[in-house]
């Protein structure tokens, strides 16, 4: 998957992130966060690792229903369909039904070179 800014962003909405109050009032105000700064390091550690678990949770359901999911699974296909989602809840275009979500917040604002 590809550490980006949208993908935390979807994972927070999902409740599979969980931010801190600091952070949620850093990320409503548009302030940017310093690249290498702990808070950028975080979101984008805690995104992978996310990703894995929900990539592991999904073979999982593969396995139980008796089959294999390694071809058709992968970090890299949950990582767009995750960004895809999120936009589109971004810009009104969907929403998630069935579950409790949290607030959709700003992405996070970092310069880089790396994206």
């Amino acid at each position: 998957m590809f550490a980006d800014y949208r993908v935390p962003q979807i994972l927070h909405h999902l409740r599979i992130l969980d931010y801190p109050p600091s952070l949620l009032e850093t990320l409503r105000a548009g302030t940017p966060v310093q690249s290498g700064a702990p808070e950028e390091i975080s979101l984008r550690a805690a995104s992978i690792v996310a990703v894995e678990r929900v990539k592991q949770e999904i073979l999982r359901l593969f396995e139980e229903a008796g089959q294999c999911g390694e071809d058709v699974v992968s970090s890299v296909l949950i990582d767009f369909y995750l960004w895809d989602l999120a936009k589109k809840i971004e810009n009104g275009e969907d929403r998630i039904e069935g579950m409790q979500t949290a607030e959709i917040v700003p992405i996070h604002r970092t310069r880089s070179v790396w994206y």
